[in-house]
């Protein structure tokens, strides 16, 4: 399964290619609002695709920062195994997200 950040990138390489060629295809038999009309679509769907690339980035920041929000809501649970289970579970997945982060 691709990742959608893949997905997306293939996509604005297209849009790019699609940009470039309306705006510089002098043999092309279509008006010219035709072709400010691709231009322009092609323009906003990028500026879509970098923004869902941006909020795609951030998925992982907003989970690690609800792992902080559980740990901090773990310091009101009496000390003990269970205390050090939920917290050793959390560090866990957490340095398992940053580990595949920095890959």
């Amino acid at each position: 399964m691709k990742k959608s950040i893949d997905i997306l990138e293939k996509v604005s390489d297209e849009l790019n290619r699609h940009t470039v060629f309306y705006k510089f295809n002098k043999n092309i038999e279509v008006s010219d609002k035709y072709k400010k009309g691709r231009i322009d679509a092609s323009t906003w769907l990028n500026e879509l695709v970098y923004y869902y690339i941006k909020k795609e980035k951030n998925f992982i920041v907003e989970f690690k920062e609800e792992i902080n929000k559980q740990k901090n809501k773990i310091n009101s649970v009496k000390n003990g195994d269970y205390k050090m289970g939920l917290i050793d579970e959390l560090k866990t997945i957490e340095d398992s997200i940053d580990d595949r982060n920095n890959k």
